[in-house]
């Protein structure tokens, strides 16, 4: 169990990560970042093929 001065010492958590740990509750969202990061990786798929092609 945590004193409460130790519970006062803890570091706060920036804005920015909160925001980060809300989206990643939303499934929309992470729906959303995982066709994101299929879309970009096929079309990098895509362009080598054709590079490799050429």
């Amino acid at each position: 169990m945590q004193s409460a001065s130790s519970v006062a010492h803890k570091p706060s958590v920036p804005p920015r990560i909160r925001e980060l740990q809300k989206k990643i509750q939303d499934e929309d969202y992470i729906n959303s970042a995982v066709d994101r990061i299929a879309l970009i990786m096929s079309r990098h798929i895509v362009e080598f093929n054709v590079e490799k092609k050429l």
